[in-house]
């Protein structure tokens, strides 16, 4: 619907940073998420492209037409809070037609389109009760119809899921990249929860400290994260410091505490360093089946926890001093008892390697 251009843009509070120096270009139709920790950001950016905030310095373009100083009325922008704000004492039908009579549209198309989106946001039936007599993912629903049938042109979400219950949220998360996708709209999703972005988005921008650090398709972001801050906040993982030993063609890299791993990686022979392995790329196994195993690197240890978190074990192993975090699937065959002796298996291209920094951001 909509092409979006952010140039150069910053904004303070008075000597605080919202964000800075922001360039972001986001092509008509996509769906990109906004990711970062509290404070990173996000919601800063969401409200400069609704025009409920001013930039300090730097320009915003609709379809390369400068909207930097244009009201946030004039910008057919649909925005959609954490908090819903619904009106409380507007059924839901009138709250989802709010907009367009305010912007005087033409009622009966408005009508229309605000059905089709009841149905296809599984909320028939509730338009004449009150936000108060429907769920909190009902009533999530509703502001997003509420959002887009006033003839949005971008769709601005500032951790719209926040506040539902996990199942919820999956589901939501599911309908949602559909129904904006089914639309055509432009979308911006601010969000601090990793599933959540790489469920829902085009592309991801990582954000830190008012900064974006790194864009890309989800795949990318993870697979290939351009910074320690960006590999770590994507999910649990293991992380070590040492250094890279050369050997005979092939790069490993030897921990502190003297572990030594087969890892990929362009850094040069005894370049200090920071390994990190995300949880769900840790495989383990049963001692026993150390001679059926075909990894680069197998290390034994013993489970300090293990615990049952959805359709996963979170497992914490102790291997020399290190503590390694690993996801497993439930049903698999391996010990669980605390002590019990384990194996850690990793290849090569699990570890994100990254030059040793002066201070590591936890």
């Amino acid at each position: 619907m909509v092409k979006v251009e952010l140039k150069d843009v910053t904004k303070f509070y008075g000597k605080i940073r919202g964000v800075e120096n922001i360039n972001l270009s986001i092509s008509d139709g996509e769906y990109l998420a906004v990711l970062g920790a509290t404070g990173a950001g996000k919601t800063t950016t969401m409200y400069l492209l609704a025009g409920l905030l001013s930039p300090s310095s730097g320009t915003i373009y609709f379809d390369h037409e400068d909207i930097t100083k244009k009201p946030a009325e004039d910008r057919d922008v649909g925005f959609v809070f954490e908090e819903y704000n619904l009106f409380p004492r507007m059924l839901v039908e009138d709250n989802v037609l709010f907009g367009p009579i305010v912007k005087d549209l033409d009622i009966t198309d408005s009508k229309q389109i605000a059905r089709e989106l009841f149905v296809l946001l599984n909320i028939a039936g509730k338009e004449k009760n009150f936000p108060d007599e429907i769920s909190g993912g009902q009533k999530q629903r509703v502001a997003l119809a509420r959002a887009i049938v006033s003839n949005a042109k971008l769709l601005v979400m500032d951790d719209p899921l926040r506040a539902l219950d996990a199942k919820i949220r999956e589901i939501l998360q599911i309908e949602l990249r559909k129904l904006v996708k089914d639309l055509g709209i432009t979308c911006i999703h601010a969000t601090h929860d990793t599933q959540e972005a790489m469920r829902v988005a085009d592309r991801i921008a990582v954000f830190e400290d008012g900064k974006i650090v790194q864009i890309g398709s989800p795949e990318e972001v993870y697979n290939h994260p351009n910074s320690f801050y960006v590999a770590d906040f994507l999910g649990e993982s293991t992380s070590m410091e040492g250094r890279i030993s050369k050997k005979k063609k092939e790069s490993f890299f030897i921990a502190n505490n003297g572990l030594e791993f087969k890892v990929k990686t362009d850094l040069k022979d005894g370049e200090e360093a920071i390994a990190l392995v995300p949880a769900e790329l840790l495989d383990i196994f049963d001692v026993e089946e150390r001679e059926t195993l075909n990894y680069d690197n197998i290390v034994e240890g013993k489970i300090l926890n293990s615990k049952c978190v959805g359709e996963f074990n979170e497992i914490e192993v102790m291997v020399n001093g290190i503590i390694f975090k690993a996801k497993d699937l439930i049903g698999k065959e391996v010990p669980a008892r605390k002590g019990s002796k384990i194996l850690v298996a990793t290849d090569k291209d699990d570890y994100r390697i990254f030059p040793k920094e002066k201070e590591i951001k936890k």
